[in-house]
């Protein structure tokens, strides 16, 4: 690149009666060799006007926009090199496809209202202002606003001066530090905010109007996670000010403009009355990992998109560690491996999983890789890593990496050399394996006296010759109790022996490493027993099951042994085991829905759900574990789905109560018991539960009843409620939880591809092209098809092209053939 920018002065008038913006930019510039022409990121903008300046001579350019690339060039008739300036006018689209600078709309005391605000990651900046959009071009800015004097405006960087212009007035902010395009923000709206202090610093919580009371918890939190990550990096906070901006229509969760977070309502707003305990939880934990960008991503960026899954894994990561720091009651660490490990290793164990580390040619590339991989296994190497070299080491060379690469970009290998020079370890070499190929081991295990003897190979689930290859360096831990030893397994096959007179064993101990293990059969008898008697530690209870169900879907392991070996866990007093149980026995049962032999599996599924709703009890009581209310009202709506008469009767006398008195019911369980009641309801439930979603007065409460919805068994119903998913009730960013919902329903299987297959012109068109809700759509197929729709699912897409989801069309396809192989293989061994 000839010619690089060093700062941007910009101006932004929204015109919200037009929807278009009018923009104005002096960019300063350095060129080392003669050019005439410049060539910079552009899209969906109209140029009025160019010029070319430098030492007081102007020159008019003339410019031309390639909208496929999204380039606009400037041709200038005279060479320049040295420093320069470049004056554009613009004007642009405040779009409703939820990038670049777009408009939100919301209703407030029945009045529609609109408010303007960005999203530029990954590359939509150019399409609020022509810039050279790539995170390596750092620059600093010099942002106005002008905004109709009803509205307030915010940036980045705290107002310097307010000056009034008859109906509008001109917000002018404080020049930013060096930083990337994708982290610039504009809002424009009619916001109030909430504000508190923590050092030097002005925190606030903004809010469209009637909201801020709502915005104390996430204050509060964001205060002290400030300031313990400053401690915890070693630098403090580079900004004067930080936003935690509330936005009505977000696709994304959250986004870490530096100095103005913006989040989706949902995942800011807490009401103690009547918000749920998972959504507190889901808001720290978002407002944690945002916070953590602050340093990690948004002062140290990465060069290019292949590392973007270390910006986020990364954040992951440390909002669990945070969060945790302040709720250790919440158990985050166990909910980390329940989720984001079974997440990413149900993704990586396709063939069509990708490496962490992948090539990105183009943009509408980055975009696929928002996934399970970039996020959650990134986070999971990142803990493993962390366990391998101790916790100290971790830190101390993580300090290291922020400090010589403040301001600027670094690459992953940067971090690796740091962390490896501090603790001594061959870091580079053992993490290079988790990251450059794609999938992770499975560790076989022959015990032979006290001798274990290792095999590693790659785990897939639909498995064939061509996809077994892979070898990893695996930080192997061996325990029981306590860890007895760690190596590092770096070939496909070895031997380590056991201290003396060990009772048993557990490998991965405490599941610190991204892999999974197949024990021989004795030592799985033993280890029944040792979970049964509780003689290891709960994450290593759950990590045994997990593995074997999984080892179940893989066809390395028969159902009736999970069946068998699950009685090991009737008295489970750990949230994690038992709720993975918990979840695998109903995911067995509605594999089997329609099968002669579900009765069986019915047994073994009610039976533990029972046992677990008889400990926890309907009402929620003061001594409480956080964890007990998110199992409650996953058992109560499981139970329901499998008939059971008790809690369909509790559920209809609960229901009838909270119609009467909407307080009667805790906000834990409004989903779950509404979900009861429509799988038992009839179309007079449908309508109650509409006028309960249009009279919910929060966005949380509304997708609650959206949920309940699609939980009926009439397949009338719920083409009813997926058509109101279609209506401008429902905002496009919530647009895919009903489908997913239906997926997900056994009475949703016959009617939800036709009606994916008729509707999807006008999916398109609300969702918008490019966006990842998009896969989430997409992927859901996989729970309503069998593989003898192959064909069909490939033609469909052929003639229906969804770009950005063919890597997700590829998975869901994988998906489908791995579950119709897996209820074969169970009609087998049940028939």
């Amino acid at each position: 690149m000839n010619v690089i920018p060093s700062n941007y002065a910009l101006e932004f008038e929204p015109i919200f009666k037009n929807f278009t913006f009018h923009g104005k930019e002096t960019i300063t510039v350095g060129c080392k060799t003669p050019v005439n022409s410049i060539i910079l990121h552009c899209a969906e903008i109209k140029i009025k006007s160019c010029t070319v300046r430098q030492n007081g001579m102007s020159q008019k350019a003339t410019t031309k926009i390639n909208s496929k690339n999204e380039e606009l060039t400037i041709i200038i008739k005279n060479k320049l090199k040295g420093t320069f300036f470049i004056d554009i006018e613009f004007i642009g689209q405040l779009n409703d496809r939820l990038l670049g600078f777009y408009r939100s709309q919301y209703r407030q005391n029945g009045k529609t209202k609109y408010l303007a605000t960005t999203q530029f990651e990954a590359a939509d900046a150019r399409r609020a202002f022509p810039c050279w959009d790539e995170p390596e071009v750092k620059a600093t800015f010099e942002i106005s606003i002008i905004a109709e004097n009803k509205f307030t405006a915010i940036s980045n960087m705290p107002v310097t001066s307010k000056k009034r212009l008859k109906n509008k007035t001109v917000y002018t902010f404080a020049k930013t530090p060096i930083m990337s395009t994708y982290l610039i923000y504009l809002g424009v709206g009619e916001f109030e905010y909430l504000t508190g202090k923590i050092g030097k610093v002005q925190v606030r919580v903004i809010t469209t109007k009637g909201n801020k009371s709502k915005g104390k918890y996430s204050l509060e939190l964001g205060k002290k996670l400030l300031s313990s990550y400053e401690k915890y990096f070693g630098i403090k906070y580079p900004l004067p000010k930080l936003d935690l901006i509330a936005i009505p229509d977000f696709a994304a969760g959250a986004m870490e403009n530096w100095g103005a977070i913006t989040f989706r309502e949902t995942i800011l707003l807490y009401d103690p009355k009547t918000s749920s305990t998972r959504t507190k939880q889901y808001i720290a934990e978002v407002i944690s990992h945002e916070i953590a960008h602050q340093w990690f991503g948004n002062l140290v960026t990465m060069k290019w998109w292949n590392d973007l899954w270390l910006n986020e894994s990364f954040a992951t990561f440390m909002a669990t560690k945070f969060v945790d720091k302040f709720y250790p009651e919440w158990d985050l660490w166990d909910q980390f491996v329940d989720d984001a490990m079974n997440n990413a290793m149900a993704l990586d164990s396709l063939k069509n999983t990708h490496p962490i580390d992948v090539k990105v040619n183009s943009t509408s590339e980055i975009r696929e890789i928002f996934d399970a991989i970039s996020y959650d296994k990134g986070g999971c190497v990142l803990r493993m890593l962390e366990h391998y070299v101790g916790e100290s080491n971790f830190q101390k060379g993580l300090k290291q990496y922020l400090a010589n690469f403040k301001y600027k970009n670094a690459e992953g290998k940067d971090l690796w050399d740091a962390i490896g020079k501090i603790s001594k370890m061959p870091v580079r070499a053992m993490v290079q394996t988790w990251l450059k190929q794609p999938g992770f081991p499975v560790v076989e295990i022959e015990k032979q006296d006290s001798t274990l003897h290792l095999k590693q190979r790659r785990y897939v689930l639909e498995s064939d010759k061509k996809s077994n290859k892979g070898l990893w360096s695996i930080p192997l831990s061996v325990g029981l109790q306590d860890e007895l030893f760690q190596k590092l397994f770096t070939k496909k096959s070895m031997s380590v022996k056991l201290p003396k007179n060990n009772l048993g064993f557990v490998a991965n101990f405490g599941r610190k490493g991204f892999y999974r293990v197949k024990y021989d059969e004795g030592t799985l008898i033993d280890l029944k027993m040792l979970v049964d008697q509780k003689q290891i530690p709960a994450i290593d209870r759950w990590a045994i099951q997990n593995d074997l169900f999984s080892l179940c879907v893989s066809g390395d392991e028969t159902v009736r042994n999970y069946l068998d070996f699950s009685d090991a866990y009737y008295d489970e007093d750990s949230y994690l085991a038992t709720v993975n149980v918990a979840h695998n026995l109903s995911s067995l049962y509605f594999r089997a829905f329609d099968e002669d032999f579900s009765d069986q599996i019915r047994n073994y599924t009610v039976k533990y759900l029972k046992k677990i709703l008889h400990n926890l009890g309907w009402d929620p009581k003061k001594t409480d574990k956080h964890t007990d209310a998110l199992m409650r009202g996953f058992v109560i709506f499981t139970l329901g789905k499998l008939d059971d008469e008790e809690v369909t009767i509790e559920s209809e006398n609960r229901y009838k109560q909270f119609m009467k008195n909407q307080n009667s019911l805790s906000p834990d369980l409004v989903e779950p018991v509404c979900s009861v009641m429509a799988w038992n309801g009839n179309s007079k439930t449908h309508d109650e539960l509409t006028r309960l979603y249009r009279n919910a007065k929060s966005t949380e409460e509304k997708l609650r009843f959206l949920g309940a919805m699609c939980s009926f068994k009439d397949p009338k119903l719920l083409l009813k409620s997926l058509n109101f998913s279609q209506t401008s009730e429902v905002r496009s960013q919530n647009m895919q939880l009903p489908i997913m919902k239906v997926a997900g329903n056994p009475y949703g299987k016959k009617i939800l591809w036709p009606w994916l297959k008729s509707n999807w012109p006008k999916l398109s068109k609300k969702v918008g092209r490019g966006n990842p809700l998009f896969n989430r759509i997409v992927a859901s197929i996989s729970s309503i098809a069998d593989d003898s729709m192959e064909k069909e699912i490939r033609q469909f897409f052929k003639m229906n092209p969804t770009p950005g989801t063919e890597r997700t069309q590829e998975q869901t396809l994988e998906r489908i053939r791995i579950s119709s192989k897996f209820l074969r293989n169970m009609r087998k061994e049940f028939s």
